[in-house]
């Protein structure tokens, strides 16, 4: 004679589903996510993209030409790391290290739009790294395919760094954030 009360609990279960609890409208709750305004925008303004629609990892028409494909990325070979934060329009902050992390420098680069020449799932950065020796010429070059860590993970992008007079940093895997 089981069935009547696990009939019972599942009847309330449900109901206790089906029905909202009482908020307290005097409590000062924070708007949901998706529902506070960015900060610096107009609080007036209609969203800019719908809150319920999968992520877009695409730029508007009005951005192109202005906005780096890079607004940031990590990424690291063996016994060296590169992380990358744009710090407007096309320009980023370098940070390189390397020698199993004894040797550190920073820099900067500047994304200059897509080589003629090159694949468009190449990402190329040019700009100067600040070493001991003094300010160095750089490229960075991200490309868009799949690469696997000595960990076994996978990663979307592979990497390599050119320092003139240091030897390449490359079979490098990384992350690239997306807008």
């Amino acid at each position: 004679m089981r069935l009547m009360p696990l009939a019972a609990i599942a009847s309330i279960a449900f109901l206790a589903a089906c029905t909202a609890p009482d908020q307290n409208k005097d409590a000062a709750a924070p708007p949901p996510a998706e529902v506070a305004p960015a900060a610096g925008t107009d609080a007036g303004a209609p969203p800019a993209t719908d809150p319920a629609a999968p992520p877009s990892a695409k730029i508007g028409a009005d951005q192109v030409g202005k906005l780096s494909p890079v607004p940031a990325f990590k990424g690291f070979g063996e016994h060296w790391s590169i992380d990358i934060q744009s710090t407007g329009e096309m320009n980023h902050k370098v940070d390189l290290t390397w020698g199993s992390g004894g040797e550190k420098a920073s820099g900067t680069a500047r994304y200059n739009g897509q080589p003629a020449d090159a694949p468009s799932t190449l990402i190329v950065l040019s700009g100067e790294l600040n070493t001991k020796d003094g300010a160095k010429p750089m490229t960075i070059e991200i490309s868009r395919k799949e690469c696997i860590d000595d960990g076994d993970n996978k990663h979307m992008q592979s990497v390599a760094v050119h320092v003139d007079g240091m030897d390449k940093f490359d079979g490098g895997c990384g992350d690239l954030a997306v807008y």
